[in-house]
């Protein structure tokens, strides 16, 4: 309801801080045009302090990565008794742990690459899987640390950037190592319970990575809608709004796709469920399609997070 005191908690703690103030800075731009009172906090550990200062109506959530969408964040929240945008505890912590994920994927009949766990420092020396493969951290989100592994060249300067970002740096990390699908990338928004929508990427370095979705001026295409059948894309968006369903989630997600060429299969990948709100996001563009601008969009998630607490 328009009028109510609406508290944005962005940045955070995660290698995905920048994004998180990049989706909040339009976030909280569409909250002040649709007349919410907003609080901006730019959220830490003592994130309940502010909340029980400020008493807010509501809590947006515009965090991402760690922390802020596995289930840490949302435990704060819940404790505060506020109504909150997004998944809760269990959705969030599932969802970001990609192997977790994808076994609940596999059990429930959907396609998913063939994956194993291993430890960063086994990286050396050995290969886990023949090549291609994928290789990303299991609980970062906005594709940090993801690669494909065609080569030991390959592999040897993925370990030296991980070291030198700090992203992988001890020796406990844990990477999802995935065979290489080949085939378009399709990802599927969901809001709800019972709306979804599809778009195709074709990024201009080899996969949908952190630069594609954030920083290529506009070299990636987002192709809408995707060029698929009509069954296809009728049957993409069905599981996405499954895999919603599945883990739990509450409020909108994203889910991502490759159709494999050789077996017309739609392998998941992951779901997430802290989709990015930048200029260049994917879920903003599939609701501007389907009639729904951003900010409708982002009424409709204050409402739905204060009708489904």
């Amino acid at each position: 309801m328009r009028g109510q005191s609406v508290m944005v908690i962005y940045g955070g703690i995660s290698a995905e801080r920048e994004i998180s103030i990049i989706s909040s800075k339009e976030i909280i731009k569409s909250l002040k045009r649709l007349e919410y009172n907003v609080i901006e906090i730019d959220a830490d550990p003592n994130l309940m302090k502010e909340i029980i200062y400020h008493k807010p109506d509501i809590i947006f959530n515009a965090l991402h990565g760690t922390w802020g969408e596995d289930g840490q964040v949302q435990e704060i929240l819940e404790a505060s008794k506020i109504s909150y945008t997004h998944s809760g505890v269990n959705a969030s912590r599932l969802a970001m742990n990609k192997f977790e994920s994808g076994q609940i994927f596999q059990k429930n009949n959907f396609f998913h690459p063939k994956s194993l766990l291993c430890n960063f420092k086994d990286l050396i020396g050995s290969d886990p899987m023949n090549f291609p493969y994928v290789i990303k951290p299991n609980d970062n989100g906005s594709s940090v640390g993801v690669a494909i592994i065609s080569s030991e060249s390959d592999k040897n300067k993925y370990i030296k950037e991980m070291v030198a970002s700090r992203t992988c740096s001890e020796e406990n990390d844990k990477l999802l190592v995935q065979e290489f699908i080949h085939g378009p990338e399709i990802q599927v928004a969901v809001y709800g319970n019972d709306k979804s929508g599809s778009i195709e990427i074709v990024p201009k370095n080899k996969f949908y990575d952190y630069e594609s979705k954030y920083f290529d001026n506009g070299q990636t295409q987002h192709i809408i809608p995707p060029r698929i059948t009509n069954k296809q894309m009728e049957e993409v968006n069905i599981l996405g709004l499954k895999a919603h369903k599945l883990l739990k989630c509450r409020g909108i997600s994203r889910s991502d796709f490759i159709l494999d060429k050789k077996t017309g299969n739609f392998y998941i990948l992951e779901t997430n469920t802290q989709p990015g709100m930048t200029p260049t996001s994917l879920v903003p563009e599939i609701a501007k399609y389907h009639g729904f601008d951003f900010d409708n969009l982002i009424n409709w998630i204050v409402e739905d997070a204060s009708i489904n607490r």
